[in-house]
């Protein structure tokens, strides 16, 4: 059996080449940048007054200064001030040459001659954004790779972009599979996986439709067959392990996929399957709701991140505030909490345990013979979509016998 190590870095081997696609930078919200972006340009363009006041032309040993003129921000001043003389500036203006900018707190605010009034604001340079200083024509402000979040969206704006070349995300078909799951009668099961992947792939800005197969391979394989017509990359939910019903894998053969791998030693999720066929995927995630919550993070993310052309999740190493210890046979990946000073592992009933795990900000990662002690440092990996406090509830349990 593999170990995560082993399955992280067949993934990493894939020979991808992510389509890429050339839009406008009002439309790329959320998108992966497929190149470098760049200064257009020196950045301020100009030299800028930082605030409301006045450029001066300083003389020595003098407070009052002749107005000249005012400059707003959008315009520039057409002409040359001479020691002794001053125009009104407004934040974002160009400063003439060789002025400092005196706020108008610190002056009395003259309109044809302007008086300092204090003289430790008469020095050369003050108040003033100079052209170049945040960045120079030619500097890379994004790196390819980059999701196009709020903040990065308006850094590529400012660098002068108007356009952006952009990974095209992959779109997903989600395929719940077994007779059980939302079925009637004693016997039947509410679907918490369908509703889970398609927050996953909403939250990494993912396109996805959801359908459903029982457990009869015709079905299923008819149900396949048309979600590679619609979708790049296949994720499945039960169907993988090793019981009579379980027939993902064949049918997914029979379709034309090969094995990059099945079965890996983790905990919960150890059935998880990856397949190929040219430039699809079949992720094939166990059923058990919280090795599917574990094996979308583990292995559904880390190959959607190499498809959308942007760097592998980002694990946090945090200290331990409750002792977390495998005394398993396999790598654990467990939920835990975020607390002051560092995280916890939430105690869980195992791989049926939603409950729990929906409790939790997301994942511990404990490998085997681990014995972490509050201050240790362990690793954590934040649920997609992860917003601090907005968890689930963990009700009051029994003590267990």
């Amino acid at each position: 059996m593999l170990t995560y190590a082993d399955a992280i870095a067949r993934l990493a081997a894939l020979k991808l080449n992510p389509a890429t696609e050339r839009l406008p930078l009002a439309d790329a919200a959320g998108r992966i940048t497929a190149e470098d972006i760049t200064l257009a340009g020196d950045q301020p363009p100009f030299d800028r007054a930082t605030m409301d006041g006045y450029a001066l032309c300083l003389k020595p040993e003098t407070s009052a200064y002749a107005v000249k003129g005012v400059v707003y921000a959008g315009s520039a001043f057409a002409g040359t001030l001479h020691p002794g003389e001053a125009v009104r500036i407004m934040t974002g203006a160009p400063a003439p040459a060789g002025t400092t900018v005196v706020p108008h707190e610190l002056s009395d605010r003259g309109e044809q001659v302007v008086i300092i009034t204090d003289p430790k604001a008469r020095t050369l340079g003050r108040n003033i954004a100079w052209r170049g200083e945040d960045g120079k024509a030619g500097a890379v402000l994004v790196r390819a790779g980059t999701r196009l979040t709020p903040l990065v969206l308006s850094l590529a704006a400012m660098a002068g972009a108007t356009t952006v070349a952009a990974t095209r995300p992959p779109r997903l078909a989600l395929v719940t599979t077994g007779d059980e799951v939302g079925g009637g009668g004693p016997a039947g099961i509410i679907d918490s996986n369908g509703p889970f992947l398609i927050g996953f792939a909403a939250s990494l800005g993912l396109s996805a439709f959801r359908t459903h197969a029982g457990d009869q391979a015709g079905i299923l394989r008819m149900t396949l067959s048309s979600a590679m017509d619609r979708a790049e990359v296949i994720v499945t939910t039960g169907g993988v392990s090793a019981g009579d019903k379980d027939l993902i894998p064949a049918v997914a053969a029979e379709l034309g996929f090969t094995t990059v791998f099945h079965h890996v030693a983790i905990q919960p999720g150890k059935p998880v399957l990856v397949m190929q066929r040219g430039e699809r995927f079949l992720v094939g995630l166990p059923g058990n709701p919280v090795s599917v919550v574990a094996t979308a993070h583990l292995i559904l993310l880390p190959l959607l991140h190499r498809l959308m052309g942007s760097p592998a999740p980002t694990w946090l190493e945090l200290p331990v505030t409750a002792s977390a210890i495998n005394r398993g046979q396999r790598h654990q990946f467990l939920p835990a909490n975020l607390t002051t000073g560092g995280i916890a592992p939430i105690a869980w009933n195992g791989s049926g345990d939603l409950i729990a795990a929906a409790s939790g900000d997301g994942l511990i990662d404990l490998p085997v013979g681990a014995a972490y002690h509050p201050g240790h440092v362990a690793r954590f990996l934040p649920y997609v979509g992860w917003q601090p406090g907005h968890v689930g509830q963990l009700p009051e349990r029994p003590a267990k016998q």
